[in-house]
């Protein structure tokens, strides 16, 4: 028998009231912080990685644009991430750059998302090369000049070490991470995670000394996770 159409009516209002009933009853998403501490050592302090500024090096001249997204090399000395979490998690946007100024790259340490385009730019009034033989991204982009720049994508997660074969001295290291919830550790071994859900999750700080190294942190839903490392 078919039901009238009030009836039909009614159905839809019951269904409707019990779908919103469930969204309210529906755990909320939270999303907390985590603040990290990492005990530095002189050696993770003093670690630039050979660098030897060369005065013959100039810098490319001001009428040049610069693009691209600059990580103030000096003050960055680790990246501390979400290493569990692969999907779902705002990723930043834009093209970061690798900058090759005054004989070195710059910034020392870079993190990017997988997925994320790199420029690698030549600001010197040298050529300089960029290679890398790193499992996670090997290439080789040749030797370009000044003024110049190549672009790669960053596909899968983990260290890529970048050097120049015109220059041995020069090293940066690309560290690629699973999603966007990560943070540079600062002079002071500091770092702050915004935005990661509540709960338990893998924690990841790498260090250009001390390589890699995971803990586990759980975020509560109100307040802030602590998280301490001590020099090994």
């Amino acid at each position: 028998m078919t039901p009238e159409p009030a009836d039909l009516d009614g159905v839809g209002i019951r269904v409707l009231a019990w779908s919103a009933a469930a969204l309210l009853l529906a755990p909320v998403a939270w999303a907390g912080v985590v603040d990290g501490k990492v005990a530095l050592t002189p050696a993770d302090l003093g670690f630039r990685g050979g660098v030897k500024p060369n005065a013959y090096v100039g810098q490319l001249s001001g009428h040049v644009g610069h693009t691209g997204s600059v990580v103030a090399s000096d003050s960055v000395f680790g990246v501390a991430y979400i290493a569990d979490l692969q999907s779902g998690v705002a990723r930043p946007s834009g093209v970061a750059l690798l900058d090759q100024s005054g004989q070195r790259f710059v910034p020392r340490i870079l993190a990017v998302v997988v997925g994320q385009q790199v420029e690698f730019r030549n600001s010197d009034n040298v050529f300089h090369n960029v290679f890398s033989y790193s499992p996670p991204k090997r290439f080789d982009l040749g030797r370009y000049p000044r003024g110049k720049s190549k672009t790669l994508t960053f596909q899968k997660s983990g260290l890529v070490q970048v050097f120049c074969d015109i220059h041995s001295n020069m090293r940066a290291d690309v560290v690629v991470v699973p999603n966007g919830l990560f943070a540079y550790v600062n002079r002071e071994g500091a770092f702050r995670l915004e935005g990661v859900p509540a709960g338990p999750h893998k924690l990841s700080i790498w260090l250009p000394l001390r390589g890699e190294q995971t803990l586990d942190v759980t975020v509560p839903e109100h307040g802030n996770a602590a998280v301490s490392i001590t020099a090994e």
